[in-house]
């Protein structure tokens, strides 16, 4: 596993979100309800692009067919079969990172 390194604590704030790659894994960092989460950018349904999905709750959803996704566990109540990645935050210092 190799850590890596996707942004400084303190850039993050409620309503926070960026795109970040780790590897050949592109990410979306988000910080929601005093929460930080770290989740694919892709939807496990089609491939879409998760960075401009709104948040309700704790539910992330697709901006193409409007499937949500649940934060901390992946699941979808649309399609039980699709499951979104869902990473553990790592911290090194003052930096928020996740291992891969």
């Amino acid at each position: 596993m190799a850590f890596y390194r996707l942004v400084q604590t303190h850039q993050l704030y409620d309503g926070f979100r960026c795109v970040v790659k780790a590897g050949r894994v592109e990410l979306l960092v988000l910080h929601h309800q005093g929460q930080t989460h770290i989740v694919d950018n892709r939807c496990p349904h089609q491939g879409f692009p998760l960075d401009r999905g709104a948040i309700k709750g704790e539910r992330l959803f697709c901006p193409r067919h409007g499937f949500g996704f649940h934060l901390t566990r992946g699941d979808c109540f649309q399609a039980s079969s699709c499951t979104l990645p869902i990473y553990v935050s790592a911290y090194d210092g003052q930096w928020l990172g996740v291992e891969l």
